[in-house]
């Protein structure tokens, strides 16, 4: 193999050779163990999944020591090379990540992780295998030299119902909807972003698949490392202010119920040594109805949703409260569990939209006065004196006295 940076892979090469020889020296072989994380649910079916199981290689003792480390002399070599390379010191024994999140990355960790872990793996011994080594340090080299890193930013999308072909469709500003990963599943699950249907065990539950796609903002950005370092405030995220937007133009376009779990943000996990978990809004979780899930099915709804998604962030339509007002109680309606309380929304949308709307003709204005009050009958209201303009109040619940045109 030819690496970018020889002296890296020799010094790397060496010190994996000595530590497995060390290890063999000691007698027995690895130990691999049945470990199961109850923090990685893998999809069984389409609505159940199981906590995921995985075997481990069981690290010696040795590797928890830094003494036993600095005791190698391949260990000090490989130290040197690193911090020799302008970009290479930056990238170990200090903080490395995004401006939102440095974690502190570790060459001993490096090395056992990414370099001893598949060696050992692939041969069951403690015996050095060029292919897999080369494999894991070709992973290894071009992670640690990269110069960007990219953040996921997602919202589960709650009562929604997609077209698999639709899944991954290009949406405005950047935006995709697809199904979540089950890393990204799992991670909502832990912060309780996503309403579980049904634990059936210790080990498995339900989701319902109607919550299980996500609207999706990916963006690069440049490694941010060192342990002094204190990055700029990042530029604050368009995610939110784009998921709202596109919350409301599902219900506008496809109708429904459809809401959204608590927004996420996680690294890409293709990145080389990615941070397992993700960081979550803890916001309040709006269930929905799912007797009337929103319906993404038709390509022809894709191109209606990129219009719509476009028109709510127009400033002339930003400046028309009455539209606004009634985009808000449309938007509540659709989470409403009682028809009477979707109703009550309704009218108050249809008020604003066609009686409190200042761009109506002025004709209008007579037509918008009841009919009763026009032609001078009393405007009765039950509880109330008020009898109108031409009757004289005479006690709450009690009727005028009748008048007779020969009354003297």
């Amino acid at each position: 193999m030819c690496a970018a940076h020889e002296p890296l892979h020799c010094a790397a090469a060496n010190l994996v050779t000595a530590v497995l020889d060390a290890l063999a020296e000691k007698g027995g072989g690895p130990r691999f163990v049945l470990q199961r994380d109850y923090r990685s649910w893998k999809g069984s079916q389409q609505e159940v999944f199981l906590g995921h199981e995985h075997e481990l290689w069981q690290h010696p003792v040795e590797f928890s020591s830094s003494d036993w480390w600095c005791s190698l002399p391949e260990y000090q070599a490989l130290r040197a090379v690193v911090d020799d390379h302008e970009v290479l010191c930056t990238r170990l024994d200090t903080l490395v990540g995004f401006p939102s999140s440095l974690v502190r990355r570790q060459l001993d960790t490096v090395v056992v992780q990414y370099l001893l872990t598949p060696v050992v793996e692939a041969t069951r011994a403690y015996r050095f295998d060029r292919d897999a080594f080369e494999a894991a340090y070709a992973a290894v080299e071009a992670g640690l030299l990269t110069e960007t890193v990219r953040l996921v930013e997602y919202v589960p999308l709650l009562g929604l119902d997609m077209s698999p072909s639709l899944a991954g469709a290009s949406l405005p500003d950047g935006l995709t909807i697809r199904p979540m990963s089950d890393v990204e599943l799992s991670e909502a699950v832990r912060v309780m972003g996503i309403p579980i249907g049904q634990f059936t065990s210790t080990n498995s539950f339900i989701l319902s698949r109607l919550h299980q796609n996500a609207l999706v903002l990916e963006r690069d950005f440049p490694v941010h490392s060192g342990s002094d370092q204190h990055p700029d405030a990042a530029t604050p995220s368009p995610f939110d202010d784009a998921a709202r937007r596109m919350l409301t133009a599902l219900r506008v376009v496809c109708g429904g119920s459809v809401t959204y779990g608590r927004p996420m943000r996680l690294q890409d996990q293709e990145d080389f040594d990615a941070h397992r978990y993700a960081s979550a809004i803890l916001t309040a979780v709006h269930h929905p109805t799912e007797g009337r899930p929103t319906l993404l099915v038709d390509r022809a709804k894709v191109e209606e949703l990129h219009e719509v998604y476009a028109l709510l962030s127009d400033p002339r339509i930003l400046r028309m409260r009455f539209l606004q007002n009634a985009l808000r109680r449309l938007v509540m309606a659709g989470s409403r569990v009682l028809p009477e309380d979707r109703l009550i929304d309704l009218c108050i949308t249809a008020e604003s939209l066609f009686i409190q709307h200042p761009g109506l003709p002025p004709d209008t204005e007579q037509a918008r006065t009841p009919r009763r009050r026009r032609e001078g009958t009393p405007d009765w209201r039950p509880g109330t004196g008020h009898r109108g303009p031409t009757h004289r109040a005479t006690g709450p619940g009690r009727l005028p006295a009748p008048q007779h045109r020969d009354a003297r």
